[in-house]
């Protein structure tokens, strides 16, 4: 009886799949009468969390599928309220679906704020799905709340509308470096003379040529890079106590120094990727797009073929060529860094005028960024700026040397030059055109948005400037990033 049962039941199942949907194993008769499942709608828009750090109350809300426009965020009775839209797609009558679960339709969501949140500076961004609403805790007696709050995207690239003007600018009229000529470094060369060329044409970093390749070695296997010459200082200062008079003197006491060469420094150093535009076909808009999009910090201009290098283009010099060019770019320099998503709360590395220099050094470090805000340790308002600049100055300056141990205060009383060490600020109603013209007065590369207690909200650094000039096509540069 039971084999009997169960070849029944095998000869029903055979006989289903001879007749029903082959598509999806529904009940249907054949595929063209297939009625696909589906989820109910907003099953899981809306989704959200909550939290809060020392100086902020975050809110995360997915939205996947939808963009600012799609999202609405209102402030009403003292409640944070979300509401938002996604569209179903249009069904093509050519188009047979087997399966839908993706969400769609309309979600509402209403969130209480502590008492000490305020509201009047509260900013939202979009990223990948997920709305972030950022909401700075209280500082002093809270603005009126606004009515709605603007949803930017989370430091979005530009809307594409400016890639012309761009892309009409041959790379190949591009100024050359001030200096009049192009320092390359040998991958021979010892440690410590790289860092002494590097500092005797006050530059941060070169291309290294690799000396093992002959000259017409296409520019694929003749550069190892672009040497950063601050990961260099701050490895050679792990190992100096800084108890000497001179950088330089005491550096050269170290048998490390003296023989490692810059290939072996590949080891520990960063080497910045070398990816060159060519000097005949490129145009601005290549240079725009590696040091925005991708950020790249040095674009090498090579000549084809043989790979020669005749030019470097640097973010700090694209950005100067905003500066003498505003009134052709009104379209982004006029408006508002709010307005332009650059105003919302970020994290910010800082450091206090009580740490140590080697402190803010150490912290540049390890998290790769060109600079730290001094900050007041009670106030916690922004009162300088040590940068990658400060640290090239150990390798110069026998003053610099000896404050190593000593804290930033101490430093930024004693250092003359002023313009280097002190923070540039904006707020968040500046427009982009007036940081555009603080960094280039001030030869300094980042600027901090603050609030009207001069505390920091967040950086804005020259990619982030460059990356809202520009947008990259689909498939610009190939499979080159992929």
């Amino acid at each position: 009886v039971h084999g009997r049962l169960r070849l029944r039941h095998v000869l029903a199942i055979s006989l289903m799949a001879l007749s029903a949907c082959h598509s999806c194993r529904c009940a249907a008769p054949t595929p063209a009468e297939c009625k696909p499942t589906t989820v109910p709608p907003t099953a899981h828009l809306g989704a959200s969390d909550t939290y809060e750090t020392k100086d902020c109350v975050y809110v995360k809300v997915d939205i996947p599928g939808m963009s600012k426009s799609d999202v609405k965020v209102t402030i009403t009775d003292g409640m944070l309220h979300v509401v938002g839209q996604r569209e179903k797609e249009s069904t093509n009558k050519d188009i047979n679906f087997f399966h839908i679960e993706r969400q769609y339709g309309h979600f509402s969501r209403f969130f209480k704020l502590p008492d000490y949140s305020d509201l009047s500076r509260i900013s939202a961004t979009c990223d990948h799905g997920v709305l972030t609403i950022a909401v700075p805790k209280v500082t002093g007696a809270p603005a009126v709340a606004p009515a709605d709050v603007t949803v930017s995207d989370k430091d979005d690239e530009g809307d594409g509308e400016l890639n012309k003007e761009f892309a009409a600018v041959p790379i190949s009229v591009f100024p050359t470096p001030s200096l009049g000529k192009l320092v390359i470094l040998d991958s021979s060369m010892p440690l410590l003379d790289a860092v002494k060329m590097l500092s005797q044409y006050h530059i941060l970093a070169a291309p290294v040529r690799d000396a093992t390749k002959a000259d017409d070695t296409p520019w694929t296997e003749k550069y190892m890079g672009i040497l950063d010459m601050v990961s260099i200082v701050n490895y050679m200062l792990e190992r100096l106590e800084a108890t000497g008079d001179d950088f330089a003197h005491e550096a050269e006491k170290v048998q490390e120094f003296t023989t490692t060469t810059v290939a072996a420094a590949a080891k520990f150093a960063r080497f910045g990727p070398f990816v060159p535009v060519d000097f005949s076909r490129g145009t601005l808009l290549d240079a725009m797009l590696l040091c925005g999009q991708h950020a790249i910090r040095r674009v090498p201009v090579v000549n084809s073929p043989g790979g020669d290098i005749v030019n470097i283009i640097t973010q700090s010099a694209l950005v100067q060529t905003l500066s003498a060019n505003l009134d052709r770019f009104g379209s982004v320099a006029k408006q508002t860094l709010a307005k332009l998503g650059l105003a919302s709360p970020a994290r910010v590395f800082k450091v206090t005028a009580g740490d140590t220099l080697r402190a803010a050094f150490n912290l540049i470090k390890e998290y790769d960024i060109s600079a730290v805000p001094v900050v007041d340790a009670e106030t916690g308002k922004i009162c300088g700026n040590i940068s990658a600049r400060d640290v090239r100055l150990v390798a110069t300056s026998s003053k610099v040397y000896k404050l190593l141990n000593m804290t930033i205060r101490v430093y930024l009383d004693v250092v003359s030059d002023g313009a280097v060490n002190s923070a540039i600020t904006c707020k968040p109603e500046d427009t982009m055109e007036t940081v555009i013209t603080r960094l280039v007065h001030s030869r300094i590369h980042r600027i901090y948005v603050v609030d009207g207690e001069d505390h920091i909200i967040r950086v804005v650094s020259l990619r982030n400037v460059l990356r809202k000039f520009v947008k990259e096509p689909q498939g610009f540069f190939g499979h080159y990033f992929s």
